[in-house]
């Protein structure tokens, strides 16, 4: 990534939910995990503003996490591809034990037969 914005004085691992880190998560390709290991604790810190902006790009990062609309800058587009992920709430299908009973409908009467 050809950006003036810091790397991050650690390697930044991302969510909980990445357990075996962001490259195989399948959410992301492999330069956009590289870019997020790299530069993802100073664009957590930038969000979260627990960091200020040193220069113009982090600035540029920082007006545009607030804005909907199309972003200009690849790290923030990057960030919001990250932050969506991460939001994304799973949706778990399970099976249920069948109680192996059927329905019929015998006329008016509904009833179970085994």
């Amino acid at each position: 990534m050809n950006t003036t914005i810091r790397k991050g004085k650690t390697l930044f691992y991302g969510h909980q939910m990445f357990t075996y880190g962001l490259a195989r998560s399948g959410h992301f390709t492999l330069k956009e995990a590289d870019a997020l290991e790299v530069y993802g604790k100073t664009l957590s810190g930038l969000a979260d503003q627990s960091l200020l902006p040193e220069n113009e790009e982090e600035q540029v990062f920082v007006e545009q996490l607030s804005q909907t609309g199309e972003c200009s800058l690849y790290a923030t587009k990057l960030w919001k591809k990250y932050l969506k992920v991460i939001d994304k709430q799973k949706v778990c299908h399970s099976f249920s034990k069948s109680s192996g009973r059927t329905f019929h409908d015998n006329g008016n009467e509904y009833s179970f037969s085994e």
